[in-house]
């Protein structure tokens, strides 16, 4: 006999389900979430749901996992003090975003809040052309400044987004050895690894989202992971934003693919129930809370 289980945690409850492969059977367990410490309540519901169905660990073929953690870091701005590094020039990038405005003639709209405040954006000369090539080399006597820098300011995080890294990540790879060699407990994240494409303002605040959530993410999945394997359950798998799953890992290295886990679990499942019932066009609301989502389900499928 073999068992699925899946775990979704949101803001206020975090819920199990487990799926007998053989006989179809579906299980179920409930328990409130625990922001303290998220794995406390991942624990004692995995405990309850697989004393309630007689589930043994080495019956445990597949072990999934779906989360809020990071929208609702995002979302309540409760993420790391996270830093940015980008090309000389280039600090404000993040509120510049593609000049694109709700209301092009409103002189007094809000712009959208960043996760990084300039205060802790910081610049280093270089410059990498579009086709790739050096037009600056990288100053590497301007980085012991921007180390102290980064150490007065007691970060948690860095994420660094030069020009043009995409097609050239020498620089930013020079800069994170520098600064993972003198900051060793601080995660740096490159957007030549995040997004590696075009177009700066995505890559910088994709990457900037790394930094941010990526602490939080990654202390709780390590402690998770860690957790569930001394119990020996299979490792640990989480779902992505579209809607597949990947190793725990993965999503450490790069957190900004998992900042719709918990939403597109639900969109999923909403698909799922189309396909089964014959009701292939519909819309699924996903009320949590913290957040609620609405999806279209058309066809039977999903579009990410």
């Amino acid at each position: 006999m073999a068992w699925r289980i899946g775990i979704d945690i949101g803001g206020t409850f975090t819920d199990v389900a487990l799926v007998d492969d053989a006989s179809g059977h579906v299980g179920v367990a409930k328990v409130p979430t625990t922001p303290g410490d998220l794995t406390e309540g991942v624990l004692g519901a995995l405990e309850m749901a697989m004393r309630r169905y007689g589930v043994a660990a080495a019956e445990v073929a597949l072990f999934s996992h779906a989360t809020t953690v990071v929208t609702n870091a995002i979302l309540e701005e409760t993420g790391a003090r996270a830093a940015l590094i980008t090309t000389r020039g280039f600090r404000d990038v993040l509120e510049l975003r593609r000049s694109a405005r709700a209301d092009l003639y409103d002189l007094f709209q809000d712009a959208p809040a960043t996760l990084i405040p300039r205060r802790r954006r910081f610049e280093i000369t270089e410059r990498i052309d579009a086709h790739g090539a050096v037009v600056m080399p990288l100053a590497e006597n301007e980085i012991d400044a921007l180390i102290a820098a980064l150490k007065a300011a007691r970060v948690d995080a860095i994420a660094i987004s030069l020009l043009f890294s995409f097609l050239n990540p020498g620089h930013e790879r020079r800069l994170a050895e520098r600064l993972r060699a003198a900051l060793p407990q601080v995660p740096v994240y490159l957007s030549a690894d995040v997004l590696p494409e075009i177009k700066e303002f995505e890559r910088t605040s994709t990457t900037a989202v790394c930094a941010y959530a990526g602490p939080i993410l990654a202390s709780y999945l390590e402690r998770l992971n860690q957790v569930t394997r001394s119990r020996a359950l299979p490792p640990l798998f989480l779902m992505g934003s579209n809607g597949g799953i990947l190793e725990a890992a993965e999503a450490i290295a790069i957190p900004a693919i998992a900042v719709e886990s918990g939403p597109a679990a639900g969109v999923v499942a909403a698909a799922l129930v189309a396909r089964q019932t014959g009701r292939l066009d519909l819309l699924s609301f996903d009320m949590g809370g913290t957040t609620a989502k609405a999806s279209l389900i058309r066809g039977g499928q999903y579009e990410t």
